[in-house]
């Protein structure tokens, strides 16, 4: 009995650290330029602005005015200045769309006119080209130029719960029947021609619009198919360019606060906020949220000397499957369970000839059944930690197997 309250406290402990380590999530600073004075920060010195290197795109710009006893003052102490830029699609023959950072963050902000060109088919077929305009941005989900296949059993996968599928293609594969969903329920249909004779860009590109707060009939999901056929056993197309919006807008209209920042005014292309109503102190050892997305840390220093930054925290993708690894823990639960096993083998061995002669068949076997069990124990969980974002859970059901068996094991033998 007292080998099994070891074994006992042992996996409770091992339970108790996989609880504590499951959960945790890995985060980095990503700071501007150090400042002693009055500062501004652009995409060139802090790099939690949006920035597109490719085509050189940054929108945002931010300017901290220091005034007597290293204070902010209320309104224009913080000024937040952010533009929208021309940018192509991804899928370059749709054409061009504005986009802005806002908020250390990268936001949609209207589909643009493409002179001498009807492919511009986003910006036509929406009613409200110009979120902006009506005082608010959407996010961008998906901007996408990889091929993918599409088949009648395997519908494309979109954000917030959106799924495109093939329904049927005519026998010539010349219209594609499409339903797009949303969280299981059919929100609209279509029928496109990608493989007919002459086909444009309408004939080729799946369009969904709606309406989004004050913005009316704004496309939101589009896919450009380059082919389609109608197979013996399934429907097949190709997908050359994705687009998706999302369907919750950011509300930018004119006075809106963001903890410290509030929105001043909203034109076709610009927001400029400050910190109206709000007085900043950088004394020291001060962590201070501006707007979500955007803080100020100041130094944790004595000497009079004002230094400060402004920072975006970002947790670091699959960070919990990185520091909360099982394949240690199956190792430990390994080692405990098998330890006590094989001693009491040893001391088996060593007592009585009538121990020796019920006993051996049986913890051998029992012990065979331990280091089997935990050994693929091991294994899976390698494998279902590089697979889940959220492990942890899995060693629970682990240690109680392998803790039940360590029971048997020695009830048998007592």
């Amino acid at each position: 009995m007292k080998k099994l309250a070891a074994i006992t406290f042992t996996s409770m402990m091992l339970l108790l650290a996989t609880a504590m380590t499951v959960g945790a999530v890995d985060s980095v600073e990503i700071r501007g330029q150090v400042a002693t004075d009055t500062a501004t920060w652009t995409a060139d010195n802090f790099a939690g602005f949006y920035y597109d290197l490719d085509d050189n795109i940054k929108t945002e710009e931010l300017t901290a005015t220091v005034s007597e006893g290293k204070k902010l003052l209320e309104p224009d102490g913080v000024t937040y200045k952010t533009t929208a830029m021309s940018d192509d699609f991804e899928f370059e023959d749709w054409g061009k769309y504005n986009v802005i950072g806002f908020m250390a963050d990268k936001y949609f902000g209207g589909y643009l006119d493409t002179p001498d060109t009807t492919d511009d088919i986003l910006f036509t077929e929406s009613d409200d080209e110009n979120v902006l305009s009506d005082e608010q941005l959407l996010k961008i989900l998906v901007d996408d130029d990889d091929e993918m296949t599409v088949t009648s059993g395997t519908p494309l996968k979109l954000e917030e719960g959106y799924e495109l599928a093939i329904k049927s293609i005519d026998i010539d594969g010349n219209k594609v029947y499409l339903e797009l969903s949303k969280d299981g329920a059919v929100v609209d249909s279509k029928v496109i021609s990608p493989s007919a004779d002459n086909a444009n860009m309408k004939d080729k590109t799946y369009y969904y619009k709606k309406d989004i707060g004050d913005s009316k009939d704004v496309v939101i999901v589009a896919a450009h198919f380059k082919n389609a056929f109608r197979g013996a056993d399934q429907n097949l197309a190709t997908v050359d360019g994705l687009w998706q919006l999302s369907d919750e807008a950011k509300d930018v209209s004119e006075n809106t606060e963001y903890d410290k920042m509030t929105i001043q005014t909203v034109t076709v292309d610009a927001i400029t906020m400050n910190n109206e109503d709000n007085d900043i102190t950088l004394s020291k050892n001060k962590d201070i949220s501006l707007m979500p997305g955007v803080a100020i840390k100041t130094a944790d220093s004595d000497d009079d000397a004002l230094r400060y930054y402004i920072y975006k925290e970002v947790t670091i993708e699959g960070a919990e499957t990185t520091t909360t690894t099982e394949a240690p823990v199956v190792a430990e639960e390994k080692a405990v369970v098998e330890t006590p096993a094989e001693t009491v083998v040893a001391e088996e061995n060593n007592t009585t000839a009538e121990v020796k002669e019920e006993a051996p068949a049986e913890v051998k076997e029992e012990t065979a059944t331990v280091n089997e069990t935990a050994e693929p124990a091991a294994e899976t969980k390698a494998n279902e930690t590089a697979e889940k974002t959220t492990p942890g859970f899995e060693s629970v059901f682990a240690l109680t197997g392998l803790l039940a068996v360590a029971y048997l094991v020695l009830g048998r033998r007592e």
